[in-house]
Parts: C-alpha cells; sequence; structure tokens
C-alpha cells in the first residue's frame, strides 16, 4: 500500500509549471502539454483552472479512472486517454471543439459501449480509437460507432468507407437492439441490475468551478457568467500579447506611445502644459461682449462624442478619445481668467469646427461700449419696420389710385381717342346703348 500511495500522484501547479517549459512556464495561456506517464490517479480541477486555453492534452499511460474536471476546456481539440484504466464515455459534453479522442487500451467493455452516443453531442468529432478494449470484440461494434457518430471520418486509424457508412444507416437499429441484449446479459453475469442497462437516467450532478474555486453546479447563470469573465480575460491577453509584439517590431512607435501614456500635463509649477496633439488649426479672441472666443478646426465626419471638454479658469482642454491608439489633446492657456462654469460649446454640423464660448470673470459694459451696442442693436433692426407698420391693419383698395395725378389721364386720352378713330370702318353702326369712349 505504501508503494502505491507513494507513486499515486495528482496534478498540481509544481507538475504543470514543470511541463510548460516550452511556454517559459506560464500556465494561463498553455496551448498543449504532455502528462504522460506520471501515474497521475484522476483529472482534478487544478488542470483546467491553472490551463483554460488548452487545446492538446496528451494523458496517456497514467492510472486514471474516469473522464472529468474537463468542462472548461472549451478550446480543446485533441485528448489523448490512452493506456488508462477509462471504463466508460463521458464528461466531454461541452468540449464542443473537440476533434480527435483516443482511448486506446482501455477497460470500456460491451456494457459500456453504448456510452459512446455520449459523443453525438461533439459534432468537430473526426477521429475515435476504442482498439484495444473490451468492446471491441462485439460483432458489429465498428459499424455501430459508425452509425451512432455519423460526423466520424476514422475510426481506430482506418478512413469510413461510402459502403460503411450505408450500412451502418440501414443495420444501425437492428445492430443497437442486439448489443443492449448483449450488455444486459454481461451485467447480469456481473451480478448488476440489467434493467438499468439503456435505461432513461437522470445525470448526475455536473459539478463545475469557477476561477476562485467555489463549486458551481450544472449548467447555471454563474457558470456562464465565469465562463464570460474567462473569455474577457483571454482577449485582454491576446490584445496585450498583440501589442506587445507590435511595440517590439516598431519601437519608434512604441516610444511615441509611452510619451503620450507617461506625460503630465501640469508643470512642475502648476501651470497647464500647452500641447495640440492633433495639429488642429484654432483661433482665441475677444467678442467685445465680455466673452473670450475660442475656435478649433476639427475634421468634419469626427463623431463629438468623441471629444471631451475641460474649460478651467486659466485654460482649456479638449481631449479626442482613441479607443485603438493613444488620445489626442489640445491645451492652452486662455487670455483672461473666465468663469469655466459658465462656459458653454456648440460643433457646427457643417464643417465640424467647435466654439467654445467662456464668459470673462471680470469685465463690465464701458459707456462708450454700451453705446455702440445700441448703435449696434439699431443697424440690426429690419430696415422695412416702417413699411411693415404702414401696411399693417385694413386696407381701403377701393380709394387706392384717388390721388393718382390727372396728367396720366391726358396722356393716354389722344392715344385713346386715335386709336378709336382708326378702327372705325364703313360699316360702323353706333349703338345708343354703348357708352362714348370719351
Amino acid at each position: 500500500g505504501g508503494w502505491s500511495r507513494y507513486n499515486m500522484v495528482q496534478i498540481d501547479e509544481a507538475m504543470l509549471r514543470g511541463r510548460a517549459e516550452h511556454n517559459d512556464r506560464c500556465l494561463s495561456n498553455l496551448k498543449e502539454i504532455s502528462l504522460h506517464q506520471q501515474n497521475i490517479e484522476g483529472i482534478n480541477r487544478m488542470l483546467t483552472r491553472m490551463c483554460p486555453e488548452l487545446e492538446i492534452l496528451y494523458l496517456q499511460h497514467n492510472l486514471i479512472p474516469k473522464i472529468e474536471n474537463l468542462k472548461r476546456l472549451r478550446d480543446l481539440d485533441y485528448l489523448n486517454l490512452a493506456l488508462n484504466n477509462i471504463k466508460k464515455i463521458e464528461g466531454l459534453d461541452r468540449n464542443e471543439k473537440l476533434r480527435k479522442l483516443d482511448l486506446t487500451v482501455n477497460f470500456i467493455d460491451i456494457e459500456n459501449l453504448l456510452s459512446v452516443e455520449s459523443l453525438r453531442i461533439n459534432y468537430n468529432l473526426r477521429e475515435l480509437f476504442l482498439i484495444g478494449n473490451p468492446c471491441t470484440e462485439f460483432q458489429s461494434y465498428r459499424l455501430y460507432v459508425i452509425g451512432t457518430l455519423p460526423q466520424l471520418e476514422k475510426l481506430d486509424g482506418h478512413a469510413i468507407t461510402a459502403t460503411e457508412r450505408i450500412q451502418a444507416e440501414q443495420q444501425l437499429r437492428e445492430i443497437r437492439a442486439r448489443l443492449v441484449a448483449a450488455a444486459r446479459e454481461r451485467v447480469r453475469q456481473l451480478g448488476g441490475d440489467p434493467n438499468l442497462v439503456d435505461a432513461e437516467q437522470v445525470p448526475n450532478q455536473q459539478i463545475d468551478s469557477d476561477e476562485e474555486g467555489e463549486e458551481l453546479y450544472g449548467f447555471s447563470p454563474e457558470i456562464r457568467l465565469a465562463d464570460y469573465k474567462r473569455e474577457v480575460k483571454k482577449k485582454q491577453r491576446e490584445d496585450e500579447e498583440k501589442k506587445a509584439m507590435e511595440r517590439e517590431k516598431d519601437p519608434m512607435k512604441a516610444a511615441k506611445e509611452d510619451y503620450y501614456k507617461n506625460r503630465s500635463l501640469i508643470k512642475e509649477d502648476g501651470t497647464p502644459r500647452v500641447c495640440n496633439d492633433g495639429k488642429w488649426n484654432f483661433d482665441i479672441n475677444d467678442d467685445n461682449e465680455g466673452n473670450i472666443v475660442v475656435r478649433i478646426e476639427f475634421p468634419k465626419f469626427m463623431d463629438s462624442s468623441m471629444l471631451d471638454i475641460d474649460v478651467q479658469p486659466t485654460y482649456f482642454r479638449v481631449t479626442c478619445r482613441k479607443p485603438e491608439k493613444h488620445d489626442k489633446i489640445i491645451q492652452l492657456l486662455l487670455p483672461e481668467e473666465v468663469r469655466a462654469d459658465a462656459a458653454s460649446a456648440q460643433r457646427s454640423q457643417i464643417t465640424g469646427e467647435l466654439k467654445i464660448v467662456c464668459p470673462k470673470l471680470h469685465w463690465t459694459r464701458t459707456a462708450k461700449q454700451e453705446d455702440k451696442a445700441v448703435t449696434l442693436q439699431a443697424s440690426e433692426a429690419p430696415r422695412n419696420r416702417r413699411a411693415v407698420n404702414e401696411l399693417s391693419g385694413s386696407v381701403d383698395i377701393k380709394n387706392m389710385t384717388k390721388n393718382t395725378p390727372r396728367r396720366a389721364e391726358a396722356d393716354i386720352r389722344p392715344l385713346t381717342q386715335k386709336l378709336a378713330k382708326a378702327s372705325v370702318d364703313e360699316d360702323f353702326e353706333d349703338d345708343p346703348d354703348c357708352p362714348p369712349l370719351e
């Protein structure tokens, strides 16, 4: 007993890091690990908790009795469990990307050959090895597996032929019935209950755990949340690795990013540092109405939501947010102290120009400015205001032309008479009812 306790081991962090030398002993992003011939007596949660991104896992030639605790390995592509103590195929229902499964020389007997059906959900499975298991002695073992798992391309290292697929599809019902009968007989011989073979049973409650090690049961919101957090961390890590590679390729760009990231916008003496990262055109003027007006020419199609405006009594800052790059900032001093809380900003939809109006802190209107304001107000009044006032109300259309000079009538009368005389011909008859032209 002492010998077996000494040699039968559990997967721990030291073992994993020792087998991850090819990845600088880093486990969080490890893609492949070989744990063969370690006398491992079981798959514990340490493996998936420390190495959640495994794609290739070699566990052959150990003492593992059960396939378990692999549900977190969502990217698992190849699992090798050859030469272990496994009796049943199970625990792989959440490994959707599994493409190759090697269970060569285990102890899957005829009573558990039906557990092959649990692999139907693994629709990406292309290769399966069961050679060396007692279940392969069943007469129609190969046709049963092919008919049960149509997604397979190879079984026990041999390509599945079109003829085998046709035969398996035609004979599957009959083969399965014979398999169930043989399995029940085998269970009876072992002293078990044959009625439990192929009986629909409620599956045992599946246990998973989050990153803190707390147990989570079944398919639950907690498991989904834990999976989501894992994916987010994975994405962040991939982005960081990608960025690190880009920095190595372009040191000048990396140095520029570091400068923008680490610079201080306020000098040591407390005064703001003047900068214009985007080299935008700008203008700062006094409108003589008590305001400092700042105009900045931003690109027309730049989204206004990307701009953060911060007005302080002696300076202003506009930050252009760049999610994929460093932020660009324009920070300039104001010619006079302003009331920052009363400042306002507008963006032109036509040109993209940003206008910031900052009321001065100390400003009163002088008498000259007052007179100028009154004059300006008068000059801006509508020129046709008088005409508008005269036309307001009712208009006497009947007497509109009563003051028309008589000269106009005198000017037109001779022409009218002349035209009248010229139009009279020999057959003309004067109608007494028609009034004269004059």
